[in-house]
């Protein structure tokens, strides 16, 4: 009987931060501007947009540069409600705050920008 009470507190700690299992810390981001060929910074990940970064579901904001267009945005996320409060129905609090710290109760929004010189 003491062996099954452990096996089940083990699998009820080690199953905390659903979120971080199910969506990880990173994800794959697509990021597009009008006009094409602006260089954006997450990190320490730049590239040349058309294209895709795998940010961290932690990062907060990106720099955008296109010859005098320099401009830092903040990322818009969504809360991930099914993964993170859902998904820690028998632990609730632990395992939202591992995802929350983890990131992996965010989904950054796909990055659309039209770069404009007046902003």
């Amino acid at each position: 009987m003491k062996w099954a009470a452990a096996i089940f507190i083990f699998l009820m700690l080690g199953s905390q931060g659903c979120g971080l299992v199910v969506h990880g810390s990173t994800q794959d981001l697509q990021i597009n501007t009008i006009p094409q060929g602006a260089t954006v910074t997450i990190g320490m990940q730049s590239c040349v947009t058309p294209c895709m970064l795998k940010a961290q579901r932690t990062s907060q904001t990106m720099f955008v540069e296109k010859g005098t267009y320099k401009r830092t945005f903040d990322m818009e996320k969504d809360f991930n409600f099914g993964t993170t409060i859902c998904g820690n129905v028998l632990w609730l609090l632990p395992g939202a705050i591992i995802d929350i710290a983890a990131g992996s109760a965010w989904e950054i929004r796909p990055i659309n920008l039209r770069l404009d010189a007046s902003d």
